[in-house]
Formats: C-alpha cells, sequence, structure tokens
C-alpha cells in the first residue's frame, strides 16, 4: 500500500541532559557508526558527555542525519542515549526490521540527500515525513527483513575472511622477507643466500609525471591522469581518474614513458600505496605525486613490487619521509632504501605464492561484491 512516512514512522524520541542525569547510558555518536554498513564502531558513556542527547530502545533505527550522503544507520543493539544528530526512528506501522532495511534504499537515501546547508548538510525531516513508500503486509515485511538479514549474515562472513587472508598475507610477507620462510628449487636443492642492495641497484628507470600547468586543463580529453588517489590496495581505480587532453598526454611521456611492468607509487600522503602495470599503459599517465619504477634485470618485477609494499619498506617510509601538513619522500631518498633480494629464480617462487595470495582476496572481493549487489537490487 502507499503510506505517508510520517503514517508508518515516528522520529519523536525522550531527550537525555547528562548534567541533570545520574543513570549512565550507552552513547552512540555518529562516528561510531560505520559507513553504508550498519556497523557499530564504539560508544562513550553518556555522563562522560555535556550535550543533550536522544534516548533509544533496543532495535529502534539510527540514521545519521547530518551528512545524509554518509549512509551511517543502525538496528539498535541496546537501550542506549545517542548524538541530536542522529534520528532515532520507530515503526508505527510497520516492524523496526523492515524500517532498518527501508532506510538503507536509494529512495530514502535520496530524500534525505535533500538537504538544507552546503558545508553541513542535513537531512530534512519535513521532505521524508510527506513523502510516498511502498509498504506490504506485516508478514510480508517479516520475509523481506529475514531474507536481507541473511544476506546480512553472508556479508559479514566474508568480510571476515577477507580480513583473515589480508592479516595471513601480511604475516607471511614479514616471514618471507625476514628469511623464516624459505623456498627451495625444482630439484630440492637450496637457494644462494641473500644479498642486501640498494633499491636503485635494482632499478633501471625512475621519472614522475607533470603537474597540471597553464598549457592543458584537467576534465578534458580521453586519456587518464593517474594521481595517488588513484591507486588503492594494490590496484589502480580508473573510475575516479582525471582526464586530459592529447597535447597533455604528450607532455608528460616526455618525463614519464611508463609501460607494462613498471612500477608506479604514491610519494605523498599514504606512502608506498603502489601499482605493477600489468597492461600498455597507451592513454594514461602520471601526476607528479606519483613515482615510476622501473626494475632491470636483477630483479622480478612483481617480487620488487611486493617488497616495496611491504612492512620494511613502511618503516623506512616513516623514518625517511618529510613534511607536516602531509608527509612525502624524496626520490633520491626512495632510490637508496635497501632491499633484501634472492636469485631471481626464488624471487619467482615467492612473486607466485604471494599473488596466489591476492587472488584468493581478489576472488572473495567479488563474491562480496556479488552479494551487496544481491542486497542492493
Amino acid at each position: 500500500e502507499e503510506k505517508l512516512f510520517c503514517d508508518i514512522v515516528t522520529n519523536k524520541s525522550k531527550k537525555y541532559n547528562p548534567e541533570k542525569e545520574s543513570i549512565s547510558y550507552k552513547c552512540i555518536e555518529l562516528e561510531h557508526l560505520s559507513t553504508e554498513s550498519g556497523q557499530l564502531l564504539g560508544y562513550v558513556d553518556s555522563l562522560n558527555l555535556g550535550s543533550i542527547k536522544n534516548k533509544f530502545n533496543k532495535n529502534n533505527v539510527l540514521f545519521g542525519k547530518l551528512r545524509p550522503y554518509l549512509k551511517k544507520y543502525l538496528l539498535a543493539p541496546f537501550d542506549g542515549v545517542c548524538s541530536s544528530e542522529i534520528w532515532v526512528l520507530n515503526g508505527i506501522n510497520i516492524t523496526n526490521f523492515f524500517l532498518y532495511y527501508l532506510v538503507q534504499s536509494d529512495y530514502f537515501i535520496g530524500l534525505a540527500n535533500q538537504s538544507s546547508g552546503s558545508k553541513m548538510p542535513r537531512a530534512d525531516w519535513n521532505i521524508i515525513e510527506n513523502s510516498i513508500f511502498f509498504i506490504p503486509q506485516k508478514q510480508e515485511q517479516e520475509k523481506i527483513a529475514s531474507f536481507l538479514t541473511s544476506v546480512d549474515t553472508k556479508i559479514e562472513q566474508i568480510t571476515k575472511k577477507e580480513e583473515l587472508l589480508q592479516q595471513y598475507k601480511k604475516g607471511v610477507m614479514q616471514k618471507i622477507f625476514n628469511q623464516e620462510i624459505r623456498f627451495k628449487a625444482d630439484d630440492g636443492s637450496e637457494f644462494c643466500e641473500w644479498e642486501e642492495k640498494k633499491l636503485e641497484d635494482l632499478i633501471e628507470r625512475t621519472s614522475t609525471g607533470l603537474n597540471p600547468r597553464q598549457n592543458f586543463v584537467l576534465g578534458s580529453g580521453l586519456n587518464y591522469y593517474v594521481t595517488i588517489k588513484n591507486i588503492k590496495n594494490g590496484n589502480l581505480d580508473f573510475s575516479s581518474c582525471e582526464m586530459i587532453d592529447d597535447e597533455a598526454l604528450t607532455l608528460i611521456h616526455r618525463r614519464s614513458q611508463i609501460q607494462k611492468n613498471d612500477i608506479i607509487m604514491s610519494s605523498i600522503g599514504n606512502i608506498g600505496e603502489s601499482y605493477l602495470i600489468k597492461e600498455n599503459p597507451t592513454n594514461w599517465d602520471i601526476n607528479e605525486s606519483v613515482f615510476m619504477l622501473r626494475p632491470n634485470s636483477k630483479v622480478v618485477p612483481k617480487y620488487l613490487y611486493y617488497t616495496i609494499t611491504g612492512y620494511k619498506a613502511k618503516q623506512y617510509f616513516e623514518n625517511n619521509s618529510t613534511g607536516s601538513s602531509f608527509t612525502s619522500i624524496k626520490l633520491n631518498t626512495l632510490k637508496i632504501m635497501p632491499v633484501t633480494v634472492s636469485c631471481l629464480e626464488e624471487q619467482t617462487k615467492i612473486a607466485n605464492f604471494l599473488s596466489e595470495i591476492d587472488f584468493k582476496i581478489e576472488q572473495v572481493k567479488k563474491y562480496m561484491k556479488s552479494i551487496k549487489d544481491l542486497k542492493k537490487t
């Protein structure tokens, strides 16, 4: 049936003033609500706070009205209080379990984002309460909520699996590069002892891209302009890339000239965030905040990539970065970073082993995406 939201949901809640109360509650602030996952990240003691809060009961639906595009929502797991920037929603003619999934819908989020304010936008209750929603009978509400709860459970299980794989990869990388784990040749013989070199001994060429100048404009053309924000967790996110024209790409190529098996890495912010180029980059290049490293014949490119993203490299970046507002590392400083290397045969075995773990992680991520897409549809 078609229903006005105000006929099926109320946002009325009792107030809690910590200056006049003696009872302690668990208090949920906006920062305790995760983005788009419905997970509770923590809480604080209400008596330690000064501002007036909203009271809520277990199984009320909480929704962050400040910056609603962050999609912060929660099915309350206990009685407590929360920030006044969080709506406490309670179903009148619908179950709260169904309501919890209703506020996650694109339709509700779209209404919430018809907000007031620019720097600190807030969802407008007048818009939402006067909007029409299609609501099934209670029995179907329960079945819908039960189904979507099972989907959420599956998402939690997959998330845990990915976390365990990431922890395993981190641990095994430390043992490999500490030489606590060694690989053997196919005939069972031992490989040679590892050697310590400087990074510059293992690279044939380095470069950076260009900074945007008056001779070209971002946002035009058909070529990708890769910056540090596009390199994430060993992948390259083209969906958020700026675009540049052919003339600008020609200017950049004069300096970087990147190619397959080069490594590009962030030199500022999250220093060391890297990507091993697996394709021929014919229509994209990098900006000045990204270093290009071209491995020479002494090192397997994928092995060098794992070395740069390992914990020893991260320690080096932390100890040798400069800057206050944001940290950065100089190319000359990067070149003298100590790197331990084995023979090419063992490098290959290490790279292949770690690639298998990465493949499993990617498969889990793809499965996660498919489940989230199912939930969204």
